[in-house]
């Protein structure tokens, strides 16, 4: 009885000191501290700098450190939080908000703790999940991308809508996002409705890529493909981000921006705390963290994308290629992302059948 009763008090005293996430625990007066707690984060792996820099002062404040566990793209991510959704690794995954959809329906993130999470209500209303899944925190533009140098020795002029980057003239110089990326999807339905069609209905879309496949250089499906295609002189026109506009600047490219007719369109990154992950409380702060206004107004600076909250500063260069102010974030064009979640397969297979043939 003394052995047993000895045994019960070591392992009450163990429960007292370590919590339930991981490294999270109790001190004395019953606040938690995260000292020694490891929160990781499964992002980008280009962004892996960027989310450091925005992090720092989370980790002073919980004395946490954070992992980032990077994996290039959002399929890839998602595919990674899949097999592990018995035993997850990551206790967050960034995701854009049509790949957060696929894991929301399939049951690999938690619902937001309000009580923990307060600065939900300082966001533009596209930021919040309806449903009370992850939020997006920064967000980048796709629209037409062209190097004004490579046109000017064509003498062309530059295209002004998604439709345009399939006529002849622009054979051999255009770019485009597959069909499995984020934008791919979002382009064909942009098209599609501009020509009568719906995101029900984008048979007009998918025929005009069908008919002109030949005029396009290739679909990329990493933000890399673009930036070799620009570099070697292999493309010169693209749907792409804003973000990427500085890099291929920098790299001596005279490149200049298009909002398409039918519109640019939002990339927005969410923020998803991992069901049955190490850490829940911890990723539910950082949640709080990352969507608060004093966080949203350094995501600029240190991650290269627009912030989300609706007070949230920018500087003026910072201004010349990244959405900002209510103007900007309400001109962009949103997406049906349930519906996109459910249609994708069949366009992916058509896509791949008749557009990107392998």
């Amino acid at each position: 009885m003394k052995k047993t009763l000895a045994l019960l008090l070591a392992l009450v005293m163990i429960f007292s000191l370590v919590g339930c996430g991981g490294g999270e625990t109790e001190e004395q007066g019953g606040e938690v501290s995260y000292e020694g707690a490891e929160l990781v984060v499964a992002t980008w792996g280009w962004a892996e700098a960027g989310l450091m820099k925005a992090a720092e002062g989370f980790m002073e404040e919980t004395g946490c450190t954070i992992i980032v566990d990077p994996t290039s793209g959002n399929g890839d991510r998602l595919n990674k939080l899949m097999a592990e959704k018995d035993a997850p690794t990551a206790d967050i995954a960034l995701l854009t908000k049509s790949f957060a959809e696929i894991g929301n329906q399939e049951g690999l993130f938690e619902k937001i703790d309000t009580e923990v999470v307060t600065s939900l209500d300082g966001l533009y209303d596209f930021a919040v999940n309806a449903e009370g899944y992850g939020p997006v925190i920064t967000t980048c533009r796709y629209g037409i991308m062209y190097d004004a140098a490579a046109l000017e020795e064509k003498g062309l002029e530059a295209p002004t809508s998604y439709q345009d980057l399939f006529d002849d003239k622009y054979a051999g110089m255009v770019i485009l996002p597959d069909m499995t990326s984020t934008a791919g999807p979002y382009m064909l339905v942009a098209m599609a409705e501009a020509m009568g069609g719906s995101q029900e209905d984008v048979s007009a879309a998918m025929a005009l890529m069908q008919e002109k496949k030949d005029n396009i250089v290739g679909y990329y499906m990493a933000s890399s493909d673009v930036v070799n295609a620009f570099t070697t002189g292999e493309a010169s026109i693209t749907v792409f981000m804003d973000i990427n506009m500085p890099g291929l600047i920098d790299a001596g490219l005279d490149m200049k921006w298009v909002d398409a007719k039918e519109g640019s369109f939002a990339a927005p990154a969410t923020i998803n705390v991992v069901k049955g992950c190490q850490n829940p409380e911890l990723a539910q702060l950082f949640v709080e963290y990352m969507c608060s206004e004093a966080t949203q107004n350094i995501v600029a600076e240190a991650m290269n994308e627009a912030p989300v909250h609706k007070n949230a500063t920018m500087s003026e260069e910072l201004q010349v290629y990244l959405a900002y102010g209510e103007e900007a974030m309400l001109a962009l064009k949103e997406f049906d992302e349930a519906f996109i979640t459910e249609a994708k397969g069949e366009w992916i297979d058509t896509f791949q059948r008749t557009v990107n043939i392998q």
